[in-house]
């Protein structure tokens, strides 16, 4: 919730904090909302494809983020285009790792 209302941080590193799905999709609900993050990691967390498929949603609607960071998550086929998909309609990421 406070991510959504915030308006001043623009870089989080949550790396390494086991958020598993659940914590990836209520990252990407308050993403959908955020206008001021800018920088986002989120390795090693075990998000998965329901994670990463979230994530993509949100990319879809975020227009702040240009850097989000996935890498070690297991992410596989599914998350993967997901995200794929969500590139060809947000224009703001311009480096994304999985």
């Amino acid at each position: 919730a406070a991510l959504e209302k915030n308006n001043v941080i623009t870089k989080i590193d949550l790396s390494n904090n086991d958020l598993g799905e659940a914590g990836g999709r209520a990252i990407a609900a308050a993403l959908e909302k955020n206008r001021a993050l800018t920088e986002l990691f989120l390795q090693r967390n075990r998000l998965g494809d329901g994670g990463g498929q979230a994530l993509a949603a949100s990319l879809e609607k975020n227009r702040t983020l240009t850097k989000l960071y996935l890498g070690d998550n297991g992410i596989g086929g599914e998350g993967g285009q997901a995200l794929a998909a969500a590139l060809e309609r947000n224009r703001t990421l311009t480096d994304l790792s999985f």
